[in-house]
């Protein structure tokens, strides 16, 4: 079964195809997430990732109950960002706040949630981490101005007035969660290749999210929650 990792290294076009793959077995999708991807060194991995080595604390449990109760609009829709899709799902949910301004409904009227997880999980970080972990070059992801695998999320902050970002989703009102369990996943793998500390490594990611994201427990357990508070389901890519 294709992992995480080997959805960092592979191009758009393989992306695509393995979203005709279901994941049956949570315990192979947890090992798949740290098992070798050639394209960036972690063929050699041979951990297997402990779901409750990296503890959600009731706090961190709480807090994420706290952020799924401002879902209050009138109007509800939960984006799956499960891949980058070239920032799709970013055009996406702001296309839908915009169509209902044009029908005379506010921001404030809407609640509009972006899920990032399993292989979106990327999306997420600020530009040191998309630097230090070359994720430009895993997701084929080129910097326009240089022809060079980019350095930095091209999805975070807007470059133009007129360019959708995470940023300006973000400051109309728009709500993004990231997968934790993700996150724990990757930082077990990089630890596990890196030979440094997992917890040294999750510190650093949780520590270097885009400003706005907030964690959740999963990106599974933020799609069930923000449909039981009444949010119609768009799959994102």
């Amino acid at each position: 079964m294709h992992n995480l990792f080997n959805y960092l290294s592979s191009t758009e076009s393989n992306l695509m195809n393995e979203k005709n793959h279901q994941v049956t077995h949570r315990r192979n999708f947890i090992n798949a997430l740290i098992s070798a991807g050639a394209a960036i060194g972690l063929s050699t991995v041979t951990a297997t990732v402990n779901a409750a080595s990296i503890k959600t604390t009731p706090e961190e449990s709480n807090e994420a109950e706290k952020w799924m109760a401002q879902i209050k609009g009138k109007h509800k829709m939960v984006f799956d960002w499960t891949k980058h899709n070239n920032g799709a799902i970013v055009n996406w949910a702001l296309t839908l706040m915009n169509t209902y301004n044009s029908m005379g409904i506010s921001d404030k009227d809407l609640s509009v949630v972006i899920v990032m997880r399993y292989a979106g999980t990327p999306t997420g970080f600020a530009d040191h981490i998309w630097e230090k972990y070359s994720f430009g070059k895993k997701l084929d992801l080129k910097d326009p101005a240089t022809g060079e695998f980019t350095l930095i999320n091209p999805y975070a902050k807007c470059k133009t007035a007129e360019e959708n970002c995470i940023e300006r989703f973000i400051k109309r009102g728009g709500m993004v969660c990231i997968c934790n369990e993700s996150i724990k996943a990757m930082s077990e793998g990089y630890a596990a290749k890196m030979e440094l500390k997992k917890e040294d490594v999750y510190k650093e990611f949780i520590s270097n999210l885009v400003p706005g994201i907030q964690p959740v427990p999963a990106g599974i357990w933020a799609l069930n929650r923000s449909q039981e508070l009444g949010c119609t389901f768009c799959f994102g890519g």
